[in-house]
């Protein structure tokens, strides 16, 4: 096999990295393998250092995303802008590292309605709510942005970094209120973090979400949150999008070096990773 590859976090069982990229790399002919090994927070360096010597790059799903910006001898644009990274590539001596989620987050969004975004709602304030600021900031600059987020230091940072970017950031007080407003909410958290607050929203009478709903979760899916959605007759895209999309950057970069260079026939590439969702 040409290269090693593999999609490294914690939890990993449920990942579907695997799936889908072994699906592209059938399509473009190429003979490289990719698994995932479950590597907690704070873990990283250690594995790229030891454990990684055979691999040629990896995915980086939660919660080291951040790390792989920290552990990367040079990083890309969008990297050092949300200081977080989910693609690590091994050039020569050195790992470079690359955010692609800002790219998965705006194609699945922007392939899933054309409709014009004044208001959005991120929930959370993570690595990907960071990601996720920065494709909002793609793809209606200067508009308004409504963050829900637990934290306070992170939701901080969060607002002060989409303020950067030239959006107006403000603290969503109520996740009912803050989606009856939002052209589009992300859903940043891990699979059942909100399941509570969704069974609530999907049981009231008044609740009516004004736009549609990403769901970065894909493990249970449908999830709670998609159902709040689905039952108020509003348009709900799972984080497989998102995740078909980061991939396929991902991939260009492991072939050319490029995220912006499209992969040969790279529609048959997309197909192929849905097929693989499917089976």
């Amino acid at each position: 096999m040409d290269k090693k590859f593999a999609v490294l976090g914690s939890p990993i069982a449920h990942s579907k990295s695997p799936l889908i990229h072994t699906a592209a790399y059938r399509v473009l002919g190429e003979d490289w393998d990719y698994s995932r090994f479950e590597v907690a927070k704070g873990g990283l360096k250690r594995f790229v250092e030891n454990d990684g010597a055979g691999f040629t790059g990896f995915s980086l799903t939660m919660p080291l995303k951040e790390e792989a910006f920290s552990v990367a001898d040079v990083t890309d644009d969008i990297s050092k802008s949300t200081k977080a990274s989910n693609t690590l590539v091994r050039v020569g001596e050195y790992w470079h590292a690359f955010n692609t989620d800002v790219f998965g987050i705006t194609q699945a969004i922007s392939l899933a309605s054309t409709a014009p975004i004044k208001v959005s709602l991120i929930i959370g304030s993570g690595a990907t709510a960071t990601s996720a600021m920065a494709a909002i900031s793609r793809l209606a600059p200067g508009s308004s942005v409504l963050v829900l987020a637990r934290n306070k230091t992170s939701r901080s940072s969060l607002i002060d970094f989409g303020r950067s970017l030239g959006l107006q950031v403000s603290r969503a007080r109520s996740l009912s209120r803050a989606a009856k407003m939002a052209h589009v909410t992300i859903s940043t958290l891990p699979g059942g973090a909100i399941d509570a607050a969704a069974k609530k929203l999907a049981a009231s009478r008044i609740f009516k979400p004004a736009g549609l709903l990403l769901d970065v979760a894909y493990h249970p899916w449908p999830s709670q949150l998609a159902d709040a959605w689905q039952m108020k007759n509003q348009k709900v895209v799972s984080g497989l999008e998102m995740l078909i999309w980061q991939a396929i950057a991902q991939i260009r970069i492991f072939k050319t070096g490029n995220p912006e260079a499209e992969l040969p026939n790279e529609i048959a590439v997309v197909q192929a990773m849905r097929i693989a969702l499917e089976e």
